[in-house]
C-alpha cells in the first residue's frame, strides 16, 4: 500500500541543524475517525558536532500504517480498489477500501560544514522504502551572512528526488496484464528554495522565502477510482493524473519574544500550481516557559485548498476526459489544527516531551495524534 507521499524534499530544505550534540528518539500515534488510518512511528535522531566546523545528523523512522481509504468499486466483486470494468450502475459504490498493514522506513543523513566567515554548505540524503514505493532523496543547500554583524543570512537550497511506484497489471494500465507482470514506473522532482532571514531587533526575527517545485512522471494514485459514462455505461477506471506538476508560493514567518517567557511564531505559506491547486496555509505558535524545567507549546494552523480542475467526487462528472480524479486530497477544503505540547527539562541533559493533536477537516474527517519521547544533549 502506497502511503501518503510526505515531501521529503520540502522537508531537506525548510529544516535546518541544531548545534549541540544530542539522541532525540520519539513516538507518534496517528488514528483517524471511522479507522479510516491508524499509523503508528517510532523515531530516532542523532545529531554531533565535530569541532566548531562540522556537524553530522542522522534520522531513522519506521511507520506502520492500517486502515481504508474512500473510492469508488464495483460491489458485485466487493470491496476492493480493483473492481473496475463495465457494471450496472447499481453495483457502484464509493466506500473505504481496507488495506493490508504497511511499513515504511525512512533514513535521511545530513552534513554541514562551517567556512572561515562562517558561510554554512549541508549536504544531505535520505531514502524511503515500503513494499510498492521507494523514494530517494539528495539535496545541497548553502547559507550565506549578508553582513559583518550577522544578523541578515541568504539561504539557497536545491534537492532532487526519484520516486520508484511498483505497480501490479491488475491495477493500472500501464502493465501488461496478458502476462501478469508488474511494472515500475518513476516520478522524478527538483524543488528549490531562496530565504532571506532578518533579525529585526534583538527580540525579533524575520523570514521570507520563495520555492518552486517540479515534478515528472507517474503522478496518479494506482489505488484511487473514478467513474466514466455513469448515464450510459459505468465504467470503473484507474484515477489518471498529469505526468507533469509545477508548483511555486513563498512563505513569511515571524518570531517575536514578548516576553523573557513568551515567544511567538506565526507564519503564512501561498501555493499554486498547474493543476489549479491553491493553497493558504497559516500557521501560529506559542511557547511559554512557565519555570526553567517547564515549557507549554501551544498550536493553531488552518490550511485551505482549492481543487485540482480534474478532481470531482461525483460518479457523474466524467466521460472521456483524460484527466480524472476522485481522491479527496485534490478537492477543495479546509482543515484547523489544534495542538498542545509540553517540554519537560528532567535534569541538565534530558528532556521529554509529550504533545496532543486534533485534527478536522470540514469535510467530516477528524483525527488526533499524540507524541513522547526524550531528548538526551551531551
Amino acid at each position: 500500500m502506497q502511503l501518503i507521499r510526505l515531501s521529503l524534499a520540502a522537508t531537506l530544505l525548510l529544516s535546518s541543524m541544531q548545534a549541540d550534540d544530542y539522541v532525540n528518539v520519539q513516538f507518534l500515534q496517528y488514528n483517524e475517525h471511522n479507522e479510516r488510518a491508524s499509523i503508528s512511528s517510532p523515531s530516532a535522531e542523532v545529531n554531533i558536532d565535530f569541532g566548531t566546523d562540522y556537524t553530522l545528523n542522522g534520522t531513522y523512522t519506521l511507520d506502520s500504517i492500517s486502515g481504508a481509504s474512500p473510492t469508488y468499486y464495483d460491489a458485485s466483486s466487493g470491496a476492493s480498489a480493483y473492481s473496475r470494468g463495465e457494471n450496472s450502475r447499481e453495483n457502484v459504490t464509493y466506500g473505504p477500501i481496507e488495506y493490508e498493514e504497511t511499513k515504511r522506513m525512512v533514513g535521511s543523513l545530513h552534513g554541514t560544514m562551517r567556512l572561515a566567515n562562517r558561510d554554512e554548505i549541508t549536504l544531505g540524503g535520505s531514502f524511503s522504502n515500503e513494499i510498492d514505493y521507494r523514494s530517494a532523496v539528495i539535496s545541497l543547500e548553502g547559507m550565506h551572512y549578508l553582513d559583518t554583524s550577522k544578523n541578515s543570512t541568504f539561504t539557497l537550497g536545491l534537492s532532487f528526488q526519484k520516486d520508484n511506484i511498483l505497480i501490479e497489471c491488475r491495477q493500472n494500465s500501464n502493465c501488461d496484464a496478458s502476462s501478469g507482470a508488474s511494472k515500475k514506473l518513476r516520478a522524478d522532482t527538483i524543488t528549490s528554495q531562496a530565504t532571506f532571514s532578518q533579525n529585526l531587533d534583538s527580540s525579533s526575527v524575520l523570514k521570507t522565502s520563495l520555492f518552486f517545485s517540479n515534478a515528472d512522471g507517474y503522478l496518479s494514485n494506482p489505488f484511487m477510482n473514478v467513474v466514466r459514462n455513469f448515464d450510459t455505461t459505468p465504467r470503473i477506471t484507474n484515477d489518471n493524473r498529469p505526468e507533469h506538476r509545477r508548483g511555486y508560493g513563498g512563505v513569511i514567518k515571524y518570531i517575536k519574544s514578548l516576553d523573557a517567557r513568551t515567544t511567538l511564531h506565526t507564519s503564512y505559506r501561498l501555493y499554486h500550481d498547474n493543476w489549479e491547486v491553491n493553497s493558504h496555509t497559516w500557521d501560529n505558535s506559542l511557547y511559554y516557559e512557565m519555570n526553567p524545567s517547564l515549557t507549554w507549546g501551544f498550536g493553531l494552523r488552518y490550511y485551505l485548498q482549492d481543487s485540482a480542475y480534474f478532481y470531482s467526487g461525483s460518479a457523474e462528472t466524467f466521460t472521456d476526459e483524460i484527466y480524472a480524479s476522485s481522491d479527496e486530497r485534490l478537492g477543495s477544503f479546509d482543515t484547523v489544527n489544534l495542538s498542545l505540547n509540553a517540554d519537560y527539562k528532567l535534569n541538565d541533559n534530558l528532556v521529554y516531551h509529550l504533545g496532543a493533536n486534533y485534527y478536522t477537516q470540514n469535510k467530516g474527517t477528524t483525527a488526533r495524534y499524540f507524541t513522547t519521547g526524550l531528548k538526551y544533549t551531551f
